[in-house]
């Protein structure tokens, strides 16, 4: 059976242009790919979604949500009704620029696993003199 993962665009005038992320249809997980120094809504030290979207879609199925930091390496997991308790509602517009209305969620309630981290096999504990 072939895996369905989505590209998910949003409107921008009559055109889908924006990709927000990637929906894992089978897995139940919107995917984001951000970096810190662009994406992270520094006065509440959130991440967002489109608010449309989140709304629309990850909330009524509860969704798993999953936002991969690129700078820092690490993933961050939430589920769109734990997303949805923390969250708050902005609408930004800078610059000539409507980025629609977004719904951001702290860092602190999200789920954190690092990137970078090795999985440690039996030989690797061996080595380093756990077993004696």
């Amino acid at each position: 059976m072939k895996k369905r993962k989505y590209i998910i665009r949003i409107k921008d005038g009559d055109k889908w242009t924006r990709v927000i992320g990637f929906l894992d249809y089978d897995n139940g997980v919107f995917e984001k790919e951000v970096r810190l120094s662009e994406h992270l809504f520094r006065k509440f030290d959130a991440f967002g979604i489109d608010a449309e979207y989140f709304t629309n879609t990850l909330l009524p199925n509860n969704y798993k949500i999953k936002v991969v930091e690129k700078e820092e390496k690490i993933v961050y997991n939430i589920s769109a009704s734990d997303f949805k308790k923390h969250s708050q509602h902005f609408h930004f517009k800078e610059n000539g620029i409507d980025h629609r209305s977004q719904i951001f969620c702290p860092r602190r309630f999200w789920k954190k696993e690092n990137k970078n981290l090795k999985k440690l096999t039996l030989e690797d504990l061996s080595n380093m003199g756990v077993f004696g």
